[in-house]
């Protein structure tokens, strides 16, 4: 009942008419008169003065006024976060992602659907290119890849630079060293990316400038779960970046030791969006946690690594 009323006297006071008013609410001007009149009664004073052209709005109305209309704006402000909150809720977040983040992405799911369990994932797996086009053709509403190009369609949320280095058994003689080369590691043998993994450009220099001939391998694989799969069973020493191995680092299975040449090509991961579209509350959300748990794993494999930077 308040609010009507609240709402009439809104549109007298921009018509200064009750005949104006009711002829824009739809409505009977006697009706919008009583209105105004029981809002007079609960308010205790006068709202408009009753002149013969029309209608004067009284000290005690401009106040009225500027109350409700701030109301209204604090009211539909308060509607866009209740329809925000309803989103985290309910939403969805579409996210593409290269093989190498699948282990940080559900890490990353687990926190955050603790504290948003209604929101649905829809995941894809592909090559670092394929995880930008289809963010950049509206296919997905987040990207995680490494090494994103430079292009105004596409922004970058964050990203976390991480150096390639090898990856070895707790038990294996390399395992305590603080760094390796790749002279120390070549009787063993490597077992690394094929060429659709985006580390492999970065590989291929590294070791044609330490050891200046061709990438010579035991064993190279389009997945990263395959490679460290075959590191744990002794088929040679893993070429990966940090990131690949953060969980089996955390848990005790593996180790990884950066490679030692000064000036070494870094992997960046990053988080990307299409620059143009306006995310959803729960993917805007998301966004936010995944940059968020980025930093901490980067600070994570820092300490891991002796306190080494992890560029």
């Amino acid at each position: 009942m308040l609010e009507r009323a609240a709402h009439y006297f809104d549109e007298v006071g921009r018509r200064g008419s009750i005949r104006k008013a009711a002829e824009r609410l739809h409505i009977a001007p006697s009706a919008v008169d009583r209105q105004i009149l029981q809002l007079e009664a609960r308010i205790g004073a006068p709202l408009f003065e009753r002149l013969p052209k029309g209608l004067r709005m009284t000290a005690a109305g401009e106040l009225l006024l500027e109350t409700i209309r701030r109301w209204k704006r604090e009211y539909e402000v308060l509607q866009a976060q209740i329809r925000d909150l309803q989103g985290l809720c309910s939403g969805e977040v579409s996210i593409a992602l290269v093989e190498g983040a699948t282990e940080f992405m559900t890490d990353t799911l687990r926190q955050f659907r603790t504290r948003y369990p209604g929101i649905v994932y829809r995941l894809h797996i592909a090559g670092h290119d394929a995880v930008t086009d289809a963010v950049l053709s509206g296919a997905y509403d987040v990207g995680v890849t490494f090494n994103p190009p430079a292009l105004n369609a596409l922004r970058i949320e964050r990203k976390v630079i991480y150096r390639i280095g090898a990856v070895v058994t707790p038990d294996h003689p390399l395992a305590e060293r603080r760094e390796v080369t790749f002279g120390e590691c070549v009787e063993w043998g490597f077992v690394v990316p094929d060429d659709t993994i985006s580390i492999r450009p970065i590989l291929e220099r590294v070791w044609l400038m330490s050891m200046d001939e061709p990438l010579r391998e035991s064993a190279a694989t389009n997945s990263i779960t395959l490679l460290k799969s075959m590191v744990k069973g002794g088929v040679g020493v893993g070429i990966l970046t940090g990131l690949d191995v953060l969980t089996e680092v955390k848990t005790g299975e593996l180790k990884f030791i950066p490679l030692a040449y000064p000036g070494i090509p870094v992997s960046e991961l990053a988080v990307v969006v299409q620059s143009s579209r306006t995310l959803s509350a729960a993917a805007s959300t998301f966004v936010q946690h995944l940059s968020v748990a980025m930093g901490e794993a980067e600070l994570a494999l820092t300490a891991r690594n002796g306190g080494q930077s992890a560029q």
